[in-house]
């Protein structure tokens, strides 16, 4: 039977292969590569990149940057194993030129420079712009729940600690009655002692459990995670809760490129529209002409905000209903308002002039008397008097459900949505290994730099890509 043999290892080779053919002329390692010369890495911010002129030499912050864009690009996170990639992997050791650091001092560079990989991905941003990969025309912002290193059961909310404090002092008083039993009575001594050191070490837990709902309460927090202080327990769809941080992502239409990202702590999204939208707009300048997100990014001042600059908005209006007990009551929606005048006109034909408004709902109330005399009153208002409110910034809302179409959010979803797919397979079904906020954010942008470098190689390929970074 004839088969495939391989190469004798004791045969000699009178011309060894030089380590420039380890990897083919189109291979990505090569974009990579050519992607990180031509950063400054010192005007970036890396540290180490001017290295002192005493002491021992550090390795270069370019060298250490391409292997984490090919550990990120090949889903290998582990700087131990990186270790290893760097003495076997014959790709690894052509990007690195045969530099062999340890798992240390690689895991040191991702802690220390989690800023400047933040600006080599918008490097990468203003490169994709430049050679023609970015439109502006549409961008789609969208949040995503990311896990934290720390494990759900290391969070405690405020009255999780209560409980766990009230039970305490239940398990105090009874071990007290027990040791009160014990002293009255002739049993051993070294039951007296078990007693009390069950009872010391009750007293410390409950002292640190108190000291932790005092830290939450002087500072107005709600929760607190044991291990991992920065991360936040937040709800996460089919998961319910997760103990991690909100990842944020402005896609751009053209090529599903992510233009900007941030890992923030809300919990919620409607207070990161006009952040997301101004720091879009810093990246594409006046090229940026619609932002699309979901109900989730409502915010009346947001919305506003935005549409000054100059950026369309497409957000569906997130509105309260009224009358929440009865779906046979009118709804805000058939009032009709006057701008002229300033009134709002019920569909019985009366006007509601303004009255006042609320500061803590952003609102404009506006209202009439004597509806008992109004023979629609069973279908609008159980009292004497019906309430319509006007958000401040109404015009903005209204301007932005009118963009966000249904065929504008089918758009939406198919841009924003898949970039989060590929991020979480990159970070291991979307939980990050490293511990704490600064680090967590310097993960999440070497991903967010692989996913663009994985985008733009598909598009252009290698070597019209190779081209263009020459």
């Amino acid at each position: 039977m004839r088969h495939i043999e391989g190469a004798s290892r004791d045969q000699s080779l009178l011309l060894p292969p030089s380590i420039d053919e380890y990897v083919s002329e189109d291979h990505p390692v090569r974009v990579i590569d050519a992607f990180v010369d031509s950063l400054d890495v010192a005007e970036l911010g890396f540290s180490k990149a001017l290295p002192r002129q005493t002491g021992r030499r550090p390795y270069h912050p370019g060298d250490l940057l391409k292997l984490f864009i090919y550990a990120y690009l090949n889903q290998t996170r582990s700087t131990r194993r990186l270790e290893k990639e760097c003495h076997r992997n014959l790709e690894v050791i052509w990007l690195m030129k045969q530099l062999k650091p340890d798992f240390k001092t690689i895991a040191d560079f991702r802690k220390d420079n989690g800023h400047a990989i933040k600006r080599v991905c918008r490097q990468f941003v203003v490169f994709c712009k430049e050679a023609g990969l970015v439109s502006g025309d549409l961008v789609a912002v969208d949040g995503s729940k990311f896990k934290a290193a720390a494990s759900k059961d290391q969070a405690l909310t405020r009255r999780q600690l209560r409980e766990q404090v009230e039970q305490l002092d239940r398990r105090i008083t009874t071990y007290l009655e027990h040791l009160s039993e014990v002293e009255s009575s002739d049993e051993p001594e070294f039951e007296h002692e078990q007693v009390t050191k069950a009872l010391d070490y009750l007293r410390h837990h409950q002292h640190e459990l108190r000291e932790q709902l005092n830290e939450l309460e002087a500072e107005g927090r709600s929760q607190h995670c044991r291990t991992e202080p920065q991360a936040r327990l937040m709800r996460s769809g089919r998961e319910g809760t997760v103990v991690g941080y909100n990842a944020q992502n402005a896609v751009d239409e053209q090529h599903q490129l992510i233009i900007h990202h941030e890992l923030t702590q809300h919990g919620a999204d409607n207070q990161l529209l006009a952040p997301m939208s101004h720091a879009s707009q810093q990246v594409l300048g006046q090229s940026l002409k619609t932002i699309v997100a979901d109900t989730g990014y409502s915010n009346g001042q947001h919305i506003d905000d935005t549409q000054e600059r100059g950026v369309e908005v497409a957000v569906p209006a997130k509105r309260s209903v009224n009358n929440k007990d009865s779906g046979q009551l009118f709804q805000k929606h058939e009032f009709t308002y006057r701008p002229e005048d300033d009134t709002y006109q019920c569909p019985a034909g009366k006007t509601l002039h303004y009255k006042t408004y609320s500061s803590k709902d952003r609102a404009y109330l506006y209202t009439r008397q004597g509806c008992h005399r109004c023979p629609l009153q069973h279908r609008c208002t159980r009292s004497d008097q019906r309430w319509v409110s006007r958000h401040f910034e109404e015009h903005a809302f209204e301007r932005s459900n009118l963009q966000a179409t249904p065929t504008m959010m089918r758009r939406r979803q198919a841009v924003v949505e898949p970039p989060f797919g590929t991020l979480k397979r990159l970070l291991n079904q979307g939980r990050f290994s490293v511990w704490g906020l600064s680090a967590a954010r310097a993960e999440y942008s070497l991903a967010v730099l692989s996913y663009n470098l994985i985008r733009v190689i598909n598009v252009l390929g290698v070597r019209t890509l190779l081209a263009k970074l020459a």
